[in-house]
Parts: structure tokens; sequence; C-alpha cells
């Protein structure tokens, strides 16, 4: 009896640490690389954001930058982000934007303008012709299309028909309390509810803020954080002042 005990026990044993590991493999992985910090300026967030992910924008041709579609902070932080990049491993050549998107074209006249979702095929080829000249590109995007906990998104057509290895940045506002949860550009809703397809990503700010709200915050002040959620997947939540 006590050796189909041993056995039995054993088994769970075996089992669990298997659950365990295929759990930590599955997940997303997630690491805090801004912790809650207040800005006093827009150039302070692009260099917390430059600092904090130097090591995988020396790896990367191509990095997508999500935005809101119309607001103006996300396009003037990725404005100084560029800008203030000045070493040459991470510099871009070539920026690329989404023609729909409001005040982009007068705060970048000199990019390339093209619809990434519409045009992926030739997108992608144009990606892989920077590449191989030594181009750098930054693509300025909305969040739903950069992001890549989002699935059948313009970064996951890429992802699955070329070698291109984008890093994202999805740019966003984020709850400061739980009544806010419900206003969110992005909501955390999933299933049926999800119409969308956006709730993942919706539910990764939510689950990013909710560690927050205990903190208060200072007038006058941008305050902001920077997690990665998944491989060159990043989550940049950002409040105004």
């Amino acid at each position: 009896m006590k050796y189909i005990y041993a056995f039995v026990l054993g088994t769970i044993i075996v089992g669990g640490l298997a659950f365990v590991i295929y759990m930590g493999r599955s997940q997303p992985t997630s690491f805090v690389k801004i912790p809650y910090t207040q800005f006093n300026g827009v150039s302070e967030v692009a260099d917390a954001i430059l600092s904090g992910s130097r090591e995988d924008l020396q790896g990367a041709s191509l990095v997508m930058l999500g935005v809101i579609p119309g607001r103006a902070l996300d396009l003037e932080v990725w404005k100084a982000f560029l800008e203030q990049n000045k070493s040459p491993e991470i510099q871009f050549q070539v920026v690329v934007i989404d023609p729909d998107l409001p005040g982009a074209a007068e705060l970048f006249p000199d990019a390339v303008k093209m619809d990434i979702k519409k045009d992926n095929a030739r997108f992608i080829e144009g990606a892989k012709n920077a590449r191989t000249q030594g181009l750098r590109m930054a693509v300025i995007v909305p969040n739903m299309y950069a992001s890549q906990r989002l699935q059948e998104n313009p970064v996951a057509r890429i992802r699955e028909n070329s070698d291109l290895v984008p890093l994202s940045y999805s740019l966003t506002a984020f709850p400061r309390m739980p009544e806010e949860e419900a206003q969110m550009e992005t909501p955390c809703v999933m299933g049926p509810n999800d119409r969308r397809g956006t709730g993942a990503l919706g539910c990764a700010i939510v689950e990013a803020a909710r560690l927050e709200y205990p903190k208060k915050s200072k007038p006058g002040t941008f305050e902001s954080l920077m997690k990665l959620v998944g491989d060159k997947d990043y989550l940049v939540l950002l409040n105004p002042k």
C-alpha cells in the first residue's frame, strides 16, 4: 500500500512541476524597465525609454512605436525619442508613419507615409530592403497595430510572413484608480465582448496600473512606467501633467 501511495505522490509532484514549467514558458515575460516615476518633461520620458530598453534597441532593425490616435503627447514623446537617440548603433535612418494618424504628418514631415495594415506585404518588402542596406526603421502606428500581445494585427503578420523581428512599444494612458478603468481607451474586456480584439492589451495596462494605485500623483509632472510584457514587446504607461 505504501508503494502505491509513494507512486501516486510522485506522479502528483512530477505533474505539478511540469505544469509550473509549462506555465512559465507559455506566459509572456514581464519585467519592470522603468518603475513608476514622475518626470518634468517629455524629453525626460524619452531618455528613460531609451535607457530602459537600450539592449533590445541595439539588436532591432525595425521598431514599432505605438500611440493612442489623436493624443498629441504620444507623438511628442516619439519625436523626442528619435531626436535624442544620438548613438550610431541605435539611431533610425527611416521613419514611417500611418497616414491616418492625426498630427503625425505635421510632426514628422519627412516621414514615409504607409498604411501597414492595408499594404503589409509591400511594407515587409520595404523593411527587408532597408535592413539589407543597413538602414534602421521606426514605424509610428496606433497601439493596436504595434502591440505583440494582440493576434492578427499588422505586427503579428510581419512576424508570421517574414524573418523580420520587430521591437514594439505601446505608449498609452493608464488609470490611477479602479473607477477609471471603465473609461480606458483600450478596455480590459475578453471573449465575445472584445469586439476590437484589443482586450489583451487593455488587460496588460490594467495589470500594470493597479500596482501603482496607492502612489500619489504630483501636480505639474508627467507620471510614467515601462514594462517588458513579452518578447520584444514594451508597454509604456504615461499620463500628462
